[in-house]
């Protein structure tokens, strides 16, 4: 098979703008925190440990709560529902 050449190749412009413009929503933003000593101890030691940067750890962390938490209202927004239904069926 032979290798294509650069000059038979065709920028999609509209796409690679399209691609450029959710890169650019996605971006981090830089923000001042305060965070208890051990907490960020911990943290450091387990970057030492695995080799991941600290702040990249912050950011799981960050994110994996949210998730949970976000998981967890959602489960009892559920229990709430199913409760309210049950509720109705009693006093039926």
């Amino acid at each position: 098979m032979r290798e294509p050449r650069l000059s038979h190749l065709k920028i999609d412009e509209k796409a690679t703008a399209k691609i450029r413009r959710g890169l650019a929503r996605h971006r981090d933003v830089t923000i001042t925190i305060h965070v208890d000593t051990k907490g960020l101890h911990a943290l450091k030691e387990i970057s030492r440990r695995t080799g991941v940067p600290y702040r990249g750890l912050v950011t799981r962390v960050l994110q994996e709560g949210v998730k949970g938490r976000v998981s967890a209202e959602a489960r009892l927004d559920r229990l709430e529902q199913e409760l309210k239904k049950v509720r109705r069926i009693l006093v039926a």
